[in-house]
């Protein structure tokens, strides 16, 4: 049985409603994908072989914010691994366009061990 809402999540890109896929919440339109900052940080340390923690340097980029899918509070937007992404002010998640997490992930890899590239 899944967690009760008050109002359901909605693309900050084209207004779909989210539904779960797996740990993220997926836009069925536009592809966009909603994940917890958690479960980012999880997924980048699962990417490293053996899995590690990964310094996630944020770099805050300058664009027009989009609004959080949980609070519609305007997210600020930084740029990952040299991808553009919008994470909200108050925790509640991370957004990715499509394709996104994936480019994140994959250049995560080898981050915390530059010596064994």
């Amino acid at each position: 049985m899944g967690v009760y809402r008050d109002s359901m999540e909605s693309c900050p890109r084209c207004g779909t409603e989210l539904t779960q896929a797996g740990a993220a919440r997926a836009c069925s339109t536009c592809s966009g994908l909603w994940l917890g900052v958690g479960d980012l940080d999880e997924m980048a340390t699962q990417m490293q072989n053996p899995p590690q923690q990964v310094n996630l340097k944020l770099l805050v980029v300058d664009r027009q914010p989009l609004a959080c899918p949980s609070c519609s509070t305007p997210m600020q937007t930084v740029e990952l691994f040299g991808v553009p992404i919008d994470i909200c002010r108050k925790k509640h998640g991370v957004w990715f366009d499509a394709n996104e997490l994936a480019q994140v992930l994959l250049r995560s890899v080898g981050v915390t061990s530059p010596d064994m590239r």
